[in-house]
């Protein structure tokens, strides 16, 4: 009991009266986060802790945080304290959690005082410079290809459009016809001697049996 006093006074020594929506007591605190339906925060502190005084003290400061928070204090070092602390697992003070208006645990920390519903300003990005634009390829169709059953098929060649170039005229060249060339007339030359026709006949086999008794008695034939 006498615990319990001293603890109550401490927490009366650190929370003024005039951090709104404060309560000394746990139990009050989470019956007034469940009546308002607002997050309930919880601080948990010891004695004679310098980092405490200082993040409660910043807190109290925040406009913001007091107002949309139902606050209280927790000793560490007291029991029912050390026991809500290990509920929620923390083991240093100071360290913070943030109830839901049911009881259940949405955030935690431990260290300074820091407002979750306040953002920071995020800095300006530089924007990087664009890219120069690169020529589009353009597909123009190459030359028709005659497949063996005569279709024709073209296929797509990629080119890159490019602005036209002045190029300076020539000048004329002059330019001599040809002369025409002169075929070379081709001579058959004949072995010397003589030709003999020995038969002229309708039928390949009347032929060949010519040929074949003219061979036999020492005649080459001549095609």
């Amino acid at each position: 009991m006498n615990l319990y006093l001293l603890s109550l006074v401490f927490f009366l020594n650190i929370a003024t009266p005039k951090t709104p929506n404060f309560y000394p007591s746990y139990l009050a605190a989470k019956e007034a986060s469940k009546n308002s339906q607002k997050d309930l925060l919880i601080f948990f502190s010891k004695k004679s802790c310098v980092e405490c005084d200082a993040a409660w003290a910043n807190f109290e400061k925040d406009q913001v945080g007091t107002k949309i928070f139902i606050s209280t204090l927790v000793d560490m070092q007291d029991f029912d304290g050390a026991v809500i602390m290990d509920k929620y697992g923390l083991n240093s003070a100071p360290s913070w959690a943030i109830l839901d208006a049911a009881g259940n645990l949405k955030q935690k920390w431990a260290g300074e005082w820091k407002n979750p519903h306040v953002r920071p300003e995020t800095p300006a990005v530089a924007q990087e410079p664009k890219p120069e634009a690169k020529p589009i390829p353009v597909f123009k169709a190459s030359p028709a290809s005659t497949t063996p059953s005569g279709s024709s098929t073209s296929a797509p060649v990629a080119t890159t459009v490019k602005e036209p170039v002045q190029v300076a005229p020539a000048s004329p060249v002059e330019t001599k016809p040809a002369a025409p060339s002169m075929a070379t007339p081709v001579v058959e030359t004949l072995a010397p001697g003589f030709v003999l026709q020995a038969g002229y006949f309708g039928s390949e086999a009347n032929a060949s049996k010519l040929v074949t008794d003219l061979k036999v008695k020492g005649f080459e034939p001549q095609y």
